[in-house]
């Protein structure tokens, strides 16, 4: 009972992601993060604010954790918006550097807003008997569009799925491209 009301606790100063209110300010979002922007996320190609400390963060009941501070490459959580003037939030991009997360990301996906639409699958064994390469699934719901992708890599020569999820409003459109943003990372990870 004691463990069951400390992890209660610790989860009620984390904000769900899941359940982020589009009309609010990056800022709001991030908060008690330490922030960093940037003009351009390479898929989306909207400005992006984004923070290391995923710790701060869930998922629904998917919980993150930070990565080690030399790590090659670190999860991360971001609010994407609209330009850098008005900044308005226009979805959300999640990356996770841990296999196990990463995978119970997808399986709570599925649970939640059912079978996705598979936009490319796991990819197979090359001719070394590694697997490299990237799967992806695309939820498409009444107000915006999940999109889950799982990179198949190796660090240190151990094999590794790092995610990205994106959940981004239907309506968002890449102001540099003039294309929907949802139909612009569907098309992405489309083969």
């Amino acid at each position: 009972m004691c463990c069951i009301a400390c992890l209660s606790c610790q989860s009620q100063g984390k904000t769900d992601l899941e359940k982020t209110d589009f009309s609010k300010n990056y800022k709001e979002i991030l908060k008690g993060a330490r922030v960093k922007t940037e003009a351009r996320e390479m898929v989306t190609t909207l400005p992006i604010a984004h923070t290391p400390d995923v710790s701060n963060f869930t998922f629904g009941n998917i919980a993150f954790t930070n990565s080690r501070a030399n790590a090659i490459k670190s999860s991360s959580v971001g609010v994407l918006i609209n330009n850098t003037t008005e900044r308005s939030t226009e979805g959300i991009k999640i990356e996770v550097e841990d296999t196990a997360a990463g995978n119970e990301l997808l399986a709570y996906l599925k649970s939640k807003y059912k079978a996705p639409k598979v936009l490319s699958g796991i990819p197979g064994k090359n001719s070394e008997g590694k697997v490299l390469g990237n799967s992806a699934y695309a939820w498409t719901l009444k107000d915006k569009t999940l999109v889950l992708v799982q990179y198949y890599e190796y660090t240190d020569n151990k094999p590794n799925i790092s995610s990205v999820l994106f959940m981004v409003d239907n309506k968002a459109t890449a102001p540099e491209v003039q294309q929907n943003v949802a139909a612009r990372i569907i098309k992405t990870f489309t083969p």
